[in-house]
């Protein structure tokens, strides 16, 4: 849910009075208006050893006025827009890569000035805003590690030192769906932004969307076949578990969601022993995980799909992702988003059911 945030403005004569942290926090501020924006740009990424450049709409908007039921995280919401866009810049003959836009690219605005280890000024530049020249800062930020993770690259970010807001972002980003991958630069850059005015409609629609979506087009279908290692190195076969009750709970250590679900998961498991099987299926390398589960005292019995066989088997769109099979081997349920506790009990039930 949009919370309501004071917007600081600074006078634009003072604005180099400002230290490099201050101005971070009040761009970070300016993300938390309770007048509404909308904040549109472009980006691009060229991924290395690809001769293609591959550019992408950039929109990120916050309401005025609260919706009705939470949302993820309470972050005003980002999205990428259009058609990717794919020029071959250095005429090589590779195929185009195939990337998906990471949120840590394109959004968390409303947060740049948190979990900081050092924020230092570089330079000046002009960029453009709303059809006219905007003097910019280019601060240089480095965030502090996320857990068991190795230490990010620095972030720039050009800061316009009147709006206060980021026109140009620069960062160091894996174009893969793994963090050890290769980092490649992706540039986001805005130049147009409109304040204090009504929530555009794609965002008033996001708040009709359900917390929890049902693949629908599963249920009824026989369950694909997989193998996998749990994070003992064992192989795990799913042919071993048919003819019982299967739940697969796919998560990453990255995914707030899965993370807050774990629990629930674990006690809906442990309550059935004696008729369901629980597997969670990690995105993660297994060492990673099976240090963050005895970390955080978690016990999720856990198989590591770190190249995404399974999880592209299943076509999972997004984390946390359940998946209910049933006796006779095929899919009962199948919900992305955070699943109730009444709601699982209730589908493992019927699963039960001959």
């Amino acid at each position: 849910m949009f919370k309501p945030a004071v917007l600081l403005l600074a006078i634009a004569s003072c604005a180099y009075a400002q230290t490099p942290q201050e101005l971070l926090r009040v761009a970070q501020d300016a993300y938390k208006s309770p007048d509404g924006y909308e904040i549109k740009g472009n980006g691009s990424v060229q991924p290395l050893g690809s001769s293609w450049r591959v550019s992408f709409d950039v929109i990120a908007a916050a309401a005025p006025t609260p919706f009705d039921r939470p949302r993820p995280a309470a972050h005003p919401a980002g999205r990428v827009g259009g058609q990717l866009q794919f020029v071959n810049v250095l005429g090589g003959s590779d195929e185009r890569p195939s990337i998906g836009i990471p949120f840590a690219v394109a959004g968390f605005w409303d947060q740049i000035a948190e979990n900081v280890e050092s924020v230092t000024e570089t330079a000046t530049e002009t960029l453009p805003l709303n059809g006219a020249q905007s003097a910019c800062r280019v601060l240089q930020v480095q965030y502090k590690a996320r857990e068991d993770a190795p230490k990010p690259a620095p972030v720039s970010y050009s800061i316009c030192s009147d709006k206060h807001i980021v026109l140009k972002k620069v960062i160091l980003y894996p174009t893969g769906r793994h963090d050890t991958d290769p980092p490649a630069p992706w540039t986001i850059t805005f130049d147009t932004a409109q304040f204090n005015r009504p929530a555009p409609q794609w965002l008033l629609d996001m708040k009709d969307l359900p917390a929890v979506t049902i693949r629908k087009e599963w249920i009824g279908h026989p369950a694909p076949d997989f193998k996998l290692t749990d994070l003992s190195g064992n192989s795990v076969a799913y042919a071993s578990m048919r003819g019982k009750v299967i739940l697969l709970d796919f998560w990453s250590i990255s995914c707030g969601p899965c993370i807050r679900e774990m629990p629930m998961i674990e006690g809906v498991g442990d309550g059935h022993k004696a008729d369901l099987i629980v597997w969670g299926i990690s995105f993660d390398q297994p060492d990673r995980d099976k240090k963050w589960l005895l970390q955080h005292q978690r016990v999720l019995p856990t198989l590591s799909d770190a190249d995404f066989v399974v999880s592209d088997l299943y076509k999972v769109h997004g984390i946390p992702a359940l998946v209910l099979i049933g006796l006779d081997g095929k899919v009962k349920n199948y919900w992305e988003g955070e699943v109730s506790k009444p709601d699982l009990e209730e589908a493992i039930r019927q699963a039960s059911e001959r």
